[in-house]
């Protein structure tokens, strides 16, 4: 239901809490916050371990519409999520496919992964 976000402008990184559910509104809201505070072109994590996703189909289209939009007026960071069930690994991995010509969106299951592969990706100026 909410999401929690900290940004570090000088090394270009977000790390975002998501718990409860979190549904179309609550991700647009996300990513318009995201913009407004100048993120979106930083390296995410997001901890998504104590939230599930709602979306429907057609709200997760909207939420490729609008990553798209925001892709043609900037570069979008990489953004790994955290997830602690298959559901919501799945949900994310849906996401990843359908935006891989957009921006790079990865589940995972385990938090220090997660932040290896966002650090990996800096390493190799991705």
């Amino acid at each position: 239901m909410t999401f929690t976000c900290s940004i570090d402008h000088d090394q270009g990184y977000m790390v975002a809490i998501a718990s409860g559910q979190i549904g179309w509104e609550e991700v647009r809201a996300h990513l318009l916050a995201e913009r407004l505070a100048g993120g979106l072109s930083y390296r995410e994590l997001i901890d998504a371990r104590t939230a599930t996703p709602t979306w429907s189909s057609a709200q997760a289209r909207e939420i490729i519409s609008l990553l798209t939009n925001f892709g043609r007026r900037s570069v979008l960071g990489p953004t790994a999520v955290v997830v602690a069930s298959e559901f919501g690994f799945g949900m994310i991995r849906m996401l990843e496919i359908l935006l891989e010509e957009v921006c790079l969106v990865k589940p995972f299951h385990d938090y220090d992964a997660a932040e290896q592969w966002l650090r990996d990706l800096r390493e190799t100026g991705s």
